[in-house]
Order: structure tokens, then C-alpha cells, then sequence
């Protein structure tokens, strides 16, 4: 049986600490674990620690850390995952999908027809909640990184920011070339549009500014359905979840 791991951002070999509160309350209430029990604490950047638990309270839990452990290994493939924020549990299904599929960041981007609901997302009023969606995927996956889930911004600001590699852009309409016929990168962007699909004007600036157009198959997939499935494709295409070389 695996040990339980948690996520603490200021780790480090021998360090003795107090893990965050909700991190505390799921080792205490959830997992049950008492002093003395053996766990994994992780810095999010790649580092994972043995550790013990020092003391369980009801008001706090420490950890004393000891050596430095081998971490699971990280994706060759570095793949960002684009994607319009979604209203309800759907964004934070997506995040934790993601995370635990090996995309390296997540980056929320406000299309013209993002769901009004999940627009507050542009003034970061869902940012905390999305960041312990995110380290908690990676505390249940075994991976000693967490993908920064970056700030929401609108398309205008995706498109002026510099990206190097292979830019792909998820269209739902029907006849776009299939993921498997394109070049295999060694780092990528995904670009999930929201529910309501891309206007015409949308996916011919981002045309411009080199994206690549592909589609995910003859069905119509929700939007938190295509940006699993196109993360999922990827990894199977060109990172470590397809046959290896």
C-alpha cells in the first residue's frame, strides 16, 4: 500500500513543519492518521520527502521530514492545457483530470462565448479553490509536481504571450484533421474553446497566430469531455502513455 502523501510548498530534508489546514484536516479527519504514522511530503517543483507524523491535534498536524525520496518521473512530453473556464464542478474535474494525465500547466483563457457564470474566474475569485484542485490531484497521483493553474486572462492576452512549440487548436466541427496526423512535438498547447464553440473570427486569428486546427473524432464532446479526451490523446500520441520507443 502506498503511503499518504501531502503537498507542502516549503519542504525541505529535515525540515520540521505544521501542514496547511486543509491538508491537516484530511490527514486527521479524513485519513485518520495519529502520531508516529509514516507518510510522503512533497514540495510541488519536484521534490518528495519521507516523513513522520510528529503530533495530530485538533488544531494542527506536524510532520518531521527526513531524507529526500525518488520522485514518480514527470512526462517527456511538456503539454500545457488552454482552456475556456467552465461553470460549476466541470473547471475543477477538468483541473484534476489534467493533473493527474501529466500536463505540465493549465491555463484558463475567456472566449467570447465563455458561460457568463464562470467569467468572475477572469477576477480570480475561483483561483484558491482551483490551485488545491490541482495539488490535490497530484497528492492522489503520486506526482512530486503540481501544474500551476496561471491566472485567467482573455484571448487577447494568450495570443501576445510567447509560446514555443506546437500550438493545436480543438475544433468541434466536423472533417479537422485527426491529432495522430500531426507532427509529434515535444511541447505543445492545447486549446479547449467553451461550451458554446469558437466564433469564425476566433479561430481565424488564432489561425494566424499558428495554431493548428484538429478535431477530436465525429462527436460533438462537452467541452470538460474534449479537453480530457484531447490531454488523454496526447499523452497516448506523443508522451508516456502510448507504446514506448
Amino acid at each position: 500500500m502506498s503511503l499518504p502523501r501531502f503537498y507542502v510548498p516549503e519542504a525541505a530534508p529535515g525540515a520540521r513543519l505544521h501542514l496547511p489546514e486543509h491538508t491537516a484536516h484530511h490527514a486527521r479527519e479524513v485519513l485518520r492518521l495519529r502520531s508516529g504514522a509514516a507518510v510522503r511530503v512533497f514540495d510541488g517543483r519536484g521534490g518528495e520527502f519521507e516523513a513522520r507524523l510528529d503530533a495530530v491535534t485538533r488544531d494542527d498536524v506536524v510532520a518531521h521530514l527526513g531524507a529526500r525520496v525518488e520522485p514518480r518521473p514527470e512526462p517527456a512530453l511538456d503539454l500545457v492545457l488552454a482552456v475556456s473556464p467552465l461553470k460549476g464542478d466541470h473547471m475543477e474535474i477538468v483541473i484534476q483530470k489534467a493533473t493527474e494525465l501529466g500536463v505540465s500547466a493549465i491555463w484558463p483563457v475567456i472566449t467570447a462565448r465563455t458561460d457568463a457564470v464562470a467569467r468572475p474566474a477572469l477576477k480570480g475569485s475561483r483561483q484558491d479553490r482551483w490551485d488545491k484542485v490541482a495539488s490535490g490531484a497530484a497528492e492522489q497521483c503520486g506526482r512530486a509536481v503540481v501544474p500551476p493553474v496561471e491566472p485567467t486572462v482573455k484571448l487577447d492576452d494568450l495570443l501576445r504571450r510567447p509560446f514555443e512549440g506546437a500550438k493545436i487548436l480543438l475544433l468541434e466541427t466536423p472533417g479537422q484533421t485527426p491529432l495522430a496526423a500531426l507532427p509529434r512535438p515535444n511541447r505543445a498547447i492545447l486549446l479547449i474553446g467553451p461550451a458554446g464553440g469558437w466564433e469564425t473570427h476566433e479561430a481565424d486569428r488564432l489561425s494566424r497566430a499558428g495554431f493548428v486546427a484538429a478535431g477530436l473524432g465525429p462527436r460533438i464532446l462537452r467541452a470538460e469531455t474534449a479537453a480530457i479526451a484531447a490531454v488523454t490523446a496526447a499523452q497516448v500520441l506523443w508522451g508516456d502513455l502510448g507504446p514506448a520507443d
